[in-house]
């Protein structure tokens, strides 16, 4: 019993043990802590604007009793944050609010701690964050709006807390990077009767009305009287009661700043005296009472420990130290401000701002070194202050998102592949198990079928082989009618060549007959009138020996150019290399090459398209250019399939192309023709390189070109020489008038307002380094005027110009840039830039801010990035693009099991459905039906009900395929057979209408010719006999002239309707020029020289076994031609000066250096250029 008894008491002792340890373990989170931390945070946040030490040491208290009590440890860790950014200490306040995220899950305080980082985004700039943690914030804002009805009372309080910190803190950020309309709307979004019941949060949402930029309508005076009222109340609100010096010292330091202007205190003391005597407490002069609001801010600050706003308070009461010229005192506290807390450097906007200020203040006192570094340190922070990056940010998530979807995308993709590949094995493991038919047997028809088709074809070429005889044999005949016809037109001509004799007896018979002359000169007159018989009976006897032998330059421009914008220009191309799966890299260059625009761009162009032709997908073409002290070598080199050596060594010649075309025997051509215009091109050449199986590499170099900055120091010294007339422009500046900056556009392209510009703000920038700040803004007033001239050459009348001081209002430059007015927005750059310094230095204080503000916003908008809008876009349409495409694919990876179960069982039958359709193919193959009825009928037969029944079994549809490939091919060639048969067919009409039509050409012109030789023989010797036997009667003489040249000009103007209606240049009768000069004259030898700058070439042939005849060959070409052919060659010539209209052409004998009888005919260089073996096959 007594043991018994002993082991009942130690069981009931460590029972006792057991519940007093988990009553202490309960007890850490009971309702009774719960409330002692939410007490104590409650605490730390009503002293956030009061006293920073008690709130950070309330709430450290409160993150001590909150290990288990994660809402409560993170708002301690909310509060400490909170703390640490007003003394920041922001690396700090980072840890607290990565622990607030890490260690809760309650929304509201996620929400305060995504705040948080906005406002240390924007304290250090980090604008690209901002936005990040905005839509972080933006999201749980939407998500606790949903759910804020069921909110208990002290979460409705953090929430709203929250809501209107979010739209203070976005309305901060807003102000500082110029957007307004976005900070009014933040500021817009705050309930402020709700926001009544947290006093703190009120005061900031007065101060923030007050502070400036919220109240936008009215005048200025109205404006900042609306100011003047916010910031009173805030005042007066927060000195009631329990005070709140930090928005006491706000205030203090807005009305500050609103009170420093003379004219916009003068209106406020006039209209607030009340209120202006209750902050006038040390009545001090109204001119003074800006710095003692001042003072009294800093002095708040600096007992709160904001060191931020600290900073800031110095900066204003350096501002009202300047107001009243104290330039030391403003120096003292600026300087304070810098230096004081070296963690200021944290905040770059703010040091920005305090160095802007510094700048002024040694600039006033002339200490220029210290101003220079001030204002190149407040440049060099532009770049990371106040710059907004929405885009940006909006851009990185859209990245995240894509990274994630593409591996959600290639999840699917994977498990879709590897179904199919499953589906495909099961497949293999089916088709074991289907017996297949005799595909031998059901090919029996098809080669039946075959047989019959073969001897089909075989009748149709039969037949065109003799359309085509019967073609040849009428082109015979239509060339000898050609060659008939052609005399016929020769003795036409020899017949015209008969009237000017006669136009001169019709003269000559004139004067005998109207003017009274000496017997002498009529003796003459008669004299005259015989010979021309007598030369027209020589012609006529000419005529009638012919019947009876019958019946028996690239124009080039140089100029030196970029070669930037033609590669530009081959980088839009890029479309093409694309679609073929090539990369093209086109290396950006400086290059500037003198040479012919076109022709270049044509070079590069032909050797791209070369590569990329050669180039198989996943290869690559790289365009590129390097410098030499004489030249600029131009390389493309492809990864393609290069060239062996025997390609290699043709690649550029006339006779072998090698596969590559004639692109590059042009560019060799080119080359060449730049080689003989002028020795600069000396050092032109071009050249391949190539390895079989690596790929290619082709070169070219151009003489290097005027570039660069000797290139705009040339056009800018020749274009002030133009200006000397116009200007007062001293020779020294001229002498040192050499550009600063390399701009998009090479001077020399510029309009000549924007040249003269570029001119006057260069020398703004030497009279600034030499100290002549006047002079400066003379020259910057120049420059701004020729700037204003080009804007008024493009907006006749427009009204937005460029002043020297802008107003508040959007400067001119600015709008330009917004409508992408084409301008050299560089040189506004540095016209506002030389113009804030020389104001500067020369204390218009009102003309550097005005400068530097339009300088600081005009760098700002250029240099943002333009393409980030439309990437954004493209990202979103990508994002929504691939969430459809993962449904689509989620959906096809669900359909395929469901698509293989219904088709596995379905197959026996459908492979004994697909045997017997097979058989009825057969069946109509064999029928009588065209084959393009056959066609259709089996397409519709096999694809029956829209299903591609041989899809199920390849046997059977390699048999249709056959079956159908086999009557395509047969439709083809019937199709190419019946095409080239109709198409001889219609050549050999054409032939034959030709040939008829000059066959009956021919006659008509041997009438003509016959009735004009019989009617008009005797006259000639008649007239011979008047003139002869009876000369004073001229009278008759005049009559029979007269009707002789009527009869002669009536039959020969219808010999020449016939011929007008047939002259024509072909090539065979070129060929037939050179048959008539070289039959029988045995060896020639054959010369064609170009005639420089003339669209003529001659034809030298020479005859090396015909001696030359002087006596005989000088008259070759003449009716007293020894031979008629040569009537023909010159007859030809005619005709090709005629249809080419160049008149030019004609045709000649001379000896040639060897004595030997030499034809020179010049041509056009078209022809002359012709294949020399097909002109000239016995050359």
């Amino acid at each position: 019993m007594e043991i018994r008894r002993v082991t009942y008491y130690r069981l009931y002792s460590s029972a006792i043990t057991f519940l007093m340890i988990a009553l202490f373990f309960f007890s850490a989170c009971s309702p009774s802590h719960k409330g002692e931390v939410d007490e104590l945070n409650s605490l730390s946040y009503a002293y956030h604007y009061r006293n920073l030490d008690s709130a950070k040491v309330l709430a450290q208290r409160a993150l001590r009793l909150a290990d288990d009590y994660p809402a409560g440890y993170a708002e301690a860790h909310n509060n400490l944050a909170f703390v640490a950014i007003a003394k920041m200490d922001y690396e700090q306040a980072r840890r607290h609010l990565v622990e607030v995220e890490q260690r809760s899950d309650n929304q509201i305080e996620i929400l305060i701690a995504h705040v948080q980082n906005m406002r240390l985004c924007q304290r250090e700039s980090h604008n690209k964050d901002f936005y990040a943690y905005r839509e972080k914030a933006m999201r749980l804002l939407r998500r606790i709006g949903e759910e804020s009805d069921n909110l208990p009372p002290r979460e409705r309080k953090r929430a709203l807390y929250a809501h209107s910190e979010f739209d203070i803190v976005a309305a901060t950020y807003f102000y500082y990077v110029g957007q307004e309309e976005p900070m009014l709307q933040a500021l817009n979004d705050i309930d402020a009767e709700t926001l009544e019941a947290d006093t703190a949060q009120y005061l900031n949402y007065l101060y923030n009305i007050g502070a400036g930029g919220a109240i936008v309508n009215g005048t200025a005076e109205e404006i900042g009287q609306g100011e003047f009222d916010y910031l009173m109340r805030c005042f007066m609100l927060s000195c009631s009661g329990t005070p709140y010096p930090y928005w006491q010292a706000n205030a203090l330091q807005a009305l500050s700043e609103h009170l420093q202007s003379p004219s916009l205190r003068s209106y406020l003391i006039r209209n607030n005296r009340p209120s202006i005597k209750y902050l006038n407490i040390d009545q001090v002069p109204d001119s003074l009472l800006a710095g003692n609001l001042a003072q009294m801010a800093l002095n708040l600050f600096s007992s709160y420990g904001d060191v931020y706003q600290t900073a800031g308070a110095y900066r204003t009461l350096a501002e009202c130290y300047w107001a009243i010229n104290d330039y030391r005192s403003a120096e003292d506290c600026l300087n304070h401000a810098l230096n004081d807390n070296k963690r200021i450097k944290a905040a770059p906007d703010l040091v920005a701002s305090i160095a802007e200020r510094l700048c002024l203040v040694y600039s006033a006192i002339d200490d220029k070194p210290h101003s220079d570094f001030y204002r190149n340190m407040y440049l060099d922070l532009q770049e990371r202050t106040r710059q907004d990056k929405q885009l940006e940010a909006r851009a990185a998530v859209l990245d995240n998102n894509a990274v994630l979807l593409n591996w959600m995308i290639a999840s699917v993709i994977g498990m879709i592949v590897l179904v199919v590949f499953l589906l495909y094995l099961f497949d293999r493991m089916r088709r074991r198990n289907v017996h297949s038919g005799s595909i031998t047997k059901l090919l029996q028809p098809l080669q039946q079928w075959k047989d019959s088709n073969a001897q089909r074809i075989s009748e149709l070429n039969d037949k065109k082989e003799e359309i085509e005889e019967e073609l040849q044999m009428t082109l015979l005949h239509m060339r000898d009618n050609k060659k008939r016809h052609l005399e016929q037109r020769a003795k036409v001509a020899l017949v015209n060549s008969i009237t000017p004799f006669i136009d001169r007896m019709i003269h000559e018979v004139d004067c005998l007959n109207h003017r009274d002359e000496p017997d002498s000169v009529k003796q003459e007159r008669y004299q005259y009138i015989s010979e021309l018989t007598a030369k027209i009976n020589q012609y006529n006897e000419v005529l009638t020996q012919w019947i009876q032998m019958r019946q028996g330059a690239l124009n080039l421009r140089i100029t030196s150019f970029a070669l930037q914008p033609l590669f530009d220009i081959v980088q839009k191309g890029k479309m093409n290399f694309d679609m073929k799966g090539v990369e093209l890299v086109v290396e950006p260059t400086e290059a500037v090459v003198k040479a012919d625009r076109t022709l270049t761009l044509f070079m590069i162009n032909t050797m791209a398209d070369n590569a990329r032709k050669f180039t198989p997908q996943g290869g690559r073409v790289t365009v590129s250019a390097s410098v030499a002290d004489a030249y600029v070598e131009i390389s493309i080199s492809d990864t393609g399939v290069g060239m062996d050596d025997e390609q290699l060594e043709h690649v550029f010649d006339r006779t072998y192309t090698g596969g590559h075309g004639f692109g590059l025997l042009n560019c060799k051509g080119i080359i060449e023709k730049y080689k003989k215009v002028s020795s600069i091109f000396s050092v032109s050449s071009i050249s391949a390189e190539s390895e079989l199986g690596k790929g290619s590499c082709f070169v070219f170099r151009l003489p290097r070109g005027i570039g660069g900055r000797m290139k705009s120091l040339v056009v800018g010294l020749v274009s002030l020489v133009g200006l000397m007339a116009m200007t007062s422009l001293p020779q020294q500046v001229a002498a040192q008038n050499a550009p600063r900056h390399q701009h998009d556009v090479a001077i020399h392209r510029l309009p000549l307002n924007l040249q003269r510009a570029d001119i006057f703000a260069d020398s703004a920038y030497f009279s600034n380094i030499n100290g002549e700040y006047e002079r400066t803004l003379q020259f910057a007033d120049s420059a701004r005027s020729y700037l204003n001239r080009h804007y008024l050459s493009l907006h006749p009348g427009g009204k937005v110009l460029m002043t020297a001081s802008p107003s508040d209002v959007l400067p001119a430059e600015l709008l330009w840039y917004q409508d992408s007015l084409p301008t050299n927005y560089y040189v506004i750059l540095d016209l506002r830039n030389e113009s804030a310094v020389a104001a500067l230095a020369l204390h218009k204080w009102d003309l550097y801010r005005s400068n530097n503000k339009v300088y600081t916003q005009l760098y700002r908008e250029m240099g943002a990035d333009s393409t980030l809008p439309a990437y954004v876009r493209t990202m979103q349409l990508s994002e929504n693009s691939k969430t459809v495409a993962i449904v689509l694919l989620i959906l096809l990876l669900l359909q395929l099991p469901l698509a293989y179960y219904l088709l596995y069982y379905r197959h026996v039958l459908t492979f004994r459905f697909a045997v017997e359709k097979v058989n009825e193919i057969n069946r109509i193959l064999l029928s009588d039906a065209t084959d393009e009825v056959k066609l259709q009928r089996i397409r519709q037969t096999w694809h029956k009900r829209g299903v591609r029944l041989h899809g199920l079994n390849a046997q059977l549809g390699d048999v249709v395929d056959q079956i159908e490939q086999a009557l395509q091919e047969s439709m083809r060639r019937t199709a190419a057979e019946t095409n080239t048969m109709e198409m001889t067919e219609d050549e050999l009409h054409k032939a034959e209408y030709e040939n008829g039509r000059l066959h009956v050409s021919c006659s008509v012109l041997d009438n003509c010719l016959s009735t004009l030789k019989h009617e008009t023989m005797y006259y000639p010797s008649r007239i011979r006999q008047l003139v002869e036997n009876d000369p004073s009667d001229v009278q008759s003489l005049h009559e029979l002239v007269d009707y002789y040249k009527s009869l002669y000009t009536m039959l020969s103007a219808q010999a020449m309707e016939q011929v007008e209606m047939n002259v024509k240049n072909d090539k065979f009768l070129r060929q037939y020029l050179f048959e008539l000069l070289t039959s029988g004259a045995g060896k020639v030898e054959v010369r064609v020289d170009d005639l420089p700058d003339s669209p003529y070439a001659v034809c030298r042939v020479e005859m090396l076994e015909v001696d030359y005849d002087e006596q005989l060959h000088h008259r070759l070409f003449t009716p007293l031609t020894h031979d008629m052919k040569y009537l023909l060659c010159r007859q030809i010539v005619r005709e090709i000066g005629e249809v080419t209209n160049l008149r030019g052409c004609g045709i000649s004998a001379r000896a040639s250096a060897a004595g030997k009888l030499m034809i020179e005919i010049m041509l056009p260089k078209s022809m002359a250029q012709e294949n020399p073996q097909e002109l000239f096959p016995r050359s």
